[in-house]
């Protein structure tokens, strides 16, 4: 009797149903990891709220934080302060963040190396239910923890509202428009690119000019930024010929990295949208190399255009076209010459044409709000805003609000000397470019160029003197292009680097939730100013030493002595998961 029922039943499952139940028994753990991956978006934005949060009349704003409810606000036992209150969030933050960057290691491996070919599409499909789960979360919210979105807003108001420039006529000027209350730069001018203005001045059109709606704005254009780069990232990825595999693992880099999340979902940062330029031009880019017209002025406009729209966003970007005109300068000289001959002309004439164009689109767009300006005012509008003057959470920060309190030793006063890091920090940019200029001799192909950018950003986040978080967005985005074909130590290197660097610079939220006041109480110390230089830059630059050298004691042995290609191929993808 038994056997019959176990025959009618083992009959009864098909192939395709077999194969099914297969299929979700083996992405159990990474299931189950999702799931604790959006209950700790869920916990954190609870800790986020006890800190920075708002009242808003959204019934599911409300509603949003009650997961978090048993979460305590001060784990001290003395005097409950707003500090104690305040160290316990940033304790608790950075809990919950380890959890995610954990989880989120745990699928990356596990989509490199557990995951079964059959399973790629559901993982996908995983990819993006998480992605939009998280990000409703944060969209939700009713907190902020950075000021920038207020920043956007009012920037935009003066510019359709108001009828003024906001290059020259700071938010201060009208203090009885709504935003101003919640502004922390009053008296600062936009260093924003012109098409970024444009942007908050469309979105200004579009919020009830309540905290909420104006936050709710500028989230939902940053989350369908950050979704267009996850379509970007697997369009230039799948151009590069990689395998479904390494499509699925680069998407996922990106996507579900938890300060990519935060800081586009919640804090709606406009570098999301900067890195959406960028990867629209690496797209283009891998395009023309795919077709074969990378070396023609209809192959390589395009990425141009799209790089220079990167740059007229945030000035930031500005690396990449020098990177790539110099790729493709390389390209030309290789293809044109013969018998060892080296020949210029064609590729001097595509530099002296990407220059001109990136020049005049950037006049084009900057003109209008230049026009009727003298050019000592125009300067002045870049110089005197305070990223240009100031610091925070940076190395030079670290000098200077220890010097306030602690005199430092002669030999030590020139690390406090803004003039010295802004060479530094030159030096920094420049110096990955001219030694990638080896390597994009070599191969100079998509790959090789965002490789080379990737690296000059990182040179620029270690030393800039002004440092923020979300500016690690910028590396992040670039990840994908690290895992486009057989890794070497440069790309390996890089990859452990920035996925570190991306957890890390979360520290940097101590300034925010607690230095502020350690500084206003004049403590006789200072040492957390150094433990926090040490957590946000020491630990990224100990692990890129640590995997540079070590690179060919855990490398795979089919990696090590591999050199870059100009495209990726998927038997090369295929061998890395063996």
């Amino acid at each position: 009797m038994l056997e019959n029922v176990v025959k009618k039943v083992d009959s009864s499952l098909s192939p395709a149903k077999a194969s099914e139940q297969q299929k979700t028994f083996a992405l159990w753990p990474v299931l189950v990891a999702a799931a604790i991956f959006v209950l700790s978006a869920l916990f954190y934005d609870s800790v986020l709220f006890s800190v920075s949060g708002f009242a808003t009349n959204v019934v599911i704003s409300k509603k949003i934080t009650w997961f978090g409810r048993w979460i305590p606000t001060d784990l001290t036992t003395g005097v409950h302060t707003r500090l104690t209150q305040h160290k316990t969030a940033f304790v608790e933050m950075m809990v919950f963040l380890g959890i995610m960057f954990v989880v989120y290691g745990f699928c990356a491996w596990f989509i490199n190396r557990r995951a079964r070919s059959g399973s790629l599409k559901t993982l996908f499909g995983l990819l993006w239910l998480g992605v939009l789960v998280v990000s409703v979360i944060y969209m939700l919210t009713p907190g902020m923890m950075a000021s920038d979105v207020y920043s956007y807003s009012s920037y935009g108001r003066l510019l359709m509202l108001y009828h003024v420039n906001p290059y020259f006529v700071p938010p201060s000027a009208f203090p009885h428009d709504i935003t101003y209350q919640w502004l922390y730069w009053h008296g600062t001018v936009s260093i924003y690119g012109p098409i970024w203005l444009a942007v908050c001045g469309l979105l200004s059109l579009f919020n009830d000019a309540t905290q909420f709606g104006l936050i709710f704005t500028f989230r939902c254009f940053a989350i369908l930024s950050n979704l267009a780069n996850i379509v970007l990232i697997i369009a230039a990825l799948r151009a590069l010929k990689c395998s479904p595999r390494y499509v699925l693992l680069g998407a996922f880099l990106y996507a579900w990295n938890p300060l990519v999340l935060m800081e586009t979902a919640y804090s709606a940062h406009n570098d999301v949208f900067m890195v959406t330029f960028l990867l629209l031009g690496f797209y283009l880019c891998a395009r023309a190399q795919q077709k074969g017209t990378f070396l023609d002025w209809r192959g390589y406009l395009p990425p141009v255009i799209a790089f220079t729209a990167a740059v007229l966003v945030k000035f930031s970007a500005a690396v990449v076209l020098p990177v790539f005109v110099l790729a493709v300068c390389f390209a030309t000289i290789q293809a044109d010459s013969t018998n060892g001959k080296l020949v210029w002309k064609r590729a001097l004439r595509s530099g002296i044409i990407s220059t001109v164009v990136f020049g005049v689109i950037a006049l084009a767009c900057y003109g209008p709000f230049w026009i009727g300006h003298s050019f000592h005012a125009i300067v002045s509008g870049f110089t005197t805003l305070p990223a240009s003057s100031d610091s925070i959470s940076s190395v030079l920060s670290t000098f200077k609000n220890y010097n306030l309190y602690h005199a430092l030793p002669p030999a030590l006063n020139i690390f406090k000397s803004r003039k010295l890091w802004n060479i530094v920090n030159v030096l920094a940019m420049i110096l990955p470019i001219v030694a990638g200029c080896i390597y994009l001799w070599r191969a100079p192909n998509t790959r090789t160029i965002v490789l080379v950018t990737l690296a000059s950003f990182a040179g620029f986040l270690l030393s800039t003197p002004w440092f923020f978080s979300w500016y690690l967005i910028w590396l992040v985005g670039l990840l994908p292009f690290c895992v486009a074909a057989r890794m070497n130590r440069v790309s390996y290197t890089l990859l452990a680097f920035s996925l570190v660097f991306s957890a890390t610079a979360f520290f940097s939220y101590y300034t925010t939730l607690v230095g502020w006041m350690l500084l206003l109480l004049k403590p006789p110390a200072l040492t957390w100013n150094i433990w926090l230089s040490l957590g946000i830059l020491g630990i990224p630059i100990a692990v890129l030493v640590i995997t540079w050298l070590l690179w060919p004691r855990f490398a795979r042995p089919e990696a090590i002595s591999i050199q870059d290609t100009p495209l990726a191929s998927p038997a090369a993808d295929s061998a890395l998961v063996k």
